[in-house]
């Protein structure tokens, strides 16, 4: 049976007239009552919530802080309880910007050394608070600047105030250390000092109501502090050997502190503090020990005495003639460690900066030239924090040997190139007279070393010796019975009419013991080629990536093959291998 057809029902509307099947009713008229009550409940509750925790806010502020204050021991990455510190070492606690929720322990800030250590790491910059006589050991290139407090050094050298030094503190060297100093004059910082310490250098200040407070805390109970702003540092050598050196001993050489868990990520602030090698970066390339004396240079008391009394007669020389110091020992014995901090000592701590001068018989690792070069260096009078390519200089006289050993038929040769610079530094004036010498401690190097004891006649022999037993490298005791029975070079003393039995037995000799420990396989040779950048990147002054040497062909006024001359000293190159030879 058909359905009937419905009559259509035509409903009017105020917006017009619809058919019943088309017809929507507006949005308003489509809202039920019980939505309408079910919304108007849920504001209301919304609004008890809100109105709730307005009320407690107060409360809540007081206790975020107080948990605050309470809980610090994220932050203080260096904090061990089971460790037994030295009496002399101190705790380091950096607070990063990257960092939130630390806290500090009123009774580690009153009985410890802590040192404070505020970082920016987007800005690579930081500030350290520390108390006297404490170390803090540094790994990475960075600018120091001793803000305030009493005067504080580094290897030797007593920092001037507000005046920035760059140090290069790499991982292939032993870690130069800052030494706060102890001073009887009382001191504390206000609330206006430390905030404009953070101003000035650009550190931000976290929880300034909460770290300002701890400083004050700090530097009263310390009797002050000595307050150190640390930046980046950045230098074209450095970056060259980054970019075009590939080589993981160079990488070793460079920035790598042999630490392998060491974890950058700075989300997991749990495995920073469980570190076990006690080492926190910074930032890329910058980082510090929880150890201060974590490979660091510590010399001994010995040593302290014996280069104090140098100082002490260099500042009380009353005749003209120089006072020499001749410094040998065995390779890896810490030489030029120990001569930049002898340097570093005697243009510091004397009543007058007195003229140095330098005389570097050392082919193998050269302190201011490249290597293969025996030189003769003048006027130092700026410290030295670092390996020596990051302080070359330029010679006074040099002669190029061409080799960083000494065959026996050339014996004669680099005994002749020492005389003439030794004869020629003889007509200047100068206070003190430093002597450089090779690691060779056998055959050829003894001949070596007694001929060039019988021509300078030092005043002062210092032989240095690692004291770790595991240390492979020896040479005899150096003393005057030594002296008496070492060989000779025959035909150096006929040509220079030197009687064959003459033997210099009047300087004063001091067998040193140095807390040398942390070696690297191929650590000489990337020394060299460290040397090498360094030099060669003197040419770059507008970049700072030294570029190939193809590209300074508009800055070089005469380059042509047909006027460059090369020659090969010591051995035969084959033809084939000259372009290799030429690159290096």
């Amino acid at each position: 049976m058909k359905k009937s057809k419905e009559i259509p029902v035509i409903v009017e509307t105020t917006v017009g007239k619809f058919l019943l099947r088309d017809f929507r009713p507006p949005i308003q008229l489509r809202t039920s009552p019980r939505k309408i009550k079910t919304k108007i409940k849920k504001d209301i509750k919304r609004l008890d919530e809100n109105t709730l925790s307005l009320l407690t806010n107060k409360k809540e502020l007081k206790k975020n802080r107080k948990r605050k204050i309470n809980k610090i021991k994220k932050q203080l990455n260096f904090n061990d309880n089971n460790d037994k510190k030295q009496k002399n070492n101190s705790i380091f606690y950096i607070i990063s910007n990257n960092e939130q929720d630390y806290q500090l322990n009123e009774n580690e800030l009153t009985n410890n050394k802590c040192i404070l250590c505020f970082v920016n790491s987007k800005n690579h910059r930081a500030l350290i608070f520390s108390p006297r006589l404490c170390r803090i050991s540094l790994l990475g290139l960075f600018n120091l600047e001793q803000i305030s407090g009493p005067s504080a050094s580094i290897h030797g050298f007593n920092l001037q105030l507000l005046k920035r030094y760059p140090i290069f503190n790499l991982s292939s060297q032993s870690l130069m250390s800052i030494e706060t100093s102890s001073s009887s004059i009382k001191s504390s910082l206000n609330e206006n000092q430390i905030r404009s310490f953070f101003d000035n250098y650009h550190v931000q200040l976290p929880l300034p109501e909460i770290y300002i407070e701890c400083i004050q805390k700090l530097a009263k109970s310390h009797h002050g502090l000595s307050v150190f702003f640390v930046e980046q540092l950045q230098t074209t050598w450095i970056e060259s050997m980054k970019e075009f050196s590939h080589s993981s001993l160079s990488n070793e050489w460079l920035f790598n502190n042999n630490n392998n868990n060491v974890n950058n990520n700075t989300d997991d602030d749990d495995e920073q503090i469980q570190n076990t090698n006690g080492f926190k970066q910074l930032w890329s390339g910058m980082g510090a020990f929880k150890d201060n004396y974590h490979r660091s240079i510590n010399y001994s008391s010995e040593i302290h005495s014996v280069t104090n009394e140098i100082v002490s007669r260099l500042s009380t020389k009353t005749s003209n003639d120089p006072l020499v110091v001749f410094v040998c020992g065995a390779k890896d014995s810490g030489k030029s460690t120990y001569l930049r901090y002898l340097i570093n000592k005697c243009i510091s701590q004397t009543n007058s900066v007195p003229k140095v001068t330098f005389l570097d018989c050392d082919i193998g690792q050269s302190e201011f030239t490249p290597s293969g070069s025996i030189s003769l260096i003048n006027n130092i009078t700026e410290p030295l924090f670092g390996p020596s390519a990051s302080h070359l200089k330029k010679p006074l006289k040099s002669f190029y040997f061409g080799n960083i050993k000494v065959d026996n038929d050339k014996i004669y040769n680099y005994l002749n190139y020492v005389k003439l610079l030794y004869d020629y530094i003889q007509n200047d004036q100068h206070d003190l007279l430093l002597i450089n010498t090779m690691g060779w401690g056998s055959d050829t190097g003894l001949i070596i070393m007694k001929e060039l004891i019988d021509l300078i006649k030092p005043n002062i022999l210092l032989q240095l010796r690692s004291s770790s037993p595991h240390f492979r490298h020896i040479m005899p005791d150096i003393d005057h019975q030594w002296l008496l029975n070492a060989p000779i070079s025959d035909i150096y003393r006929q040509i220079n009419q030197i009687p064959l039995n003459f033997s210099c037995n009047k300087y004063d000799y001091n067998l040193l013991l140095t807390p040398v420990r942390h070696h690297i396989h191929g650590k000489s040779n990337l020394t060299r080629q460290a040397c090498l950048w360094s030099f060669f990147c003197q040419l770059e002054i507008k970049h700072l990536i030294l570029k190939p040497l193809i590209d300074y062909v508009n800055y070089i006024q005469i380059f042509s093959f047909e006027k460059i001359g090369i020659g090969l000293l010591h051995r035969q190159i084959q033809p084939k291998y000259l372009l290799q030879v030429l690159n290096g």
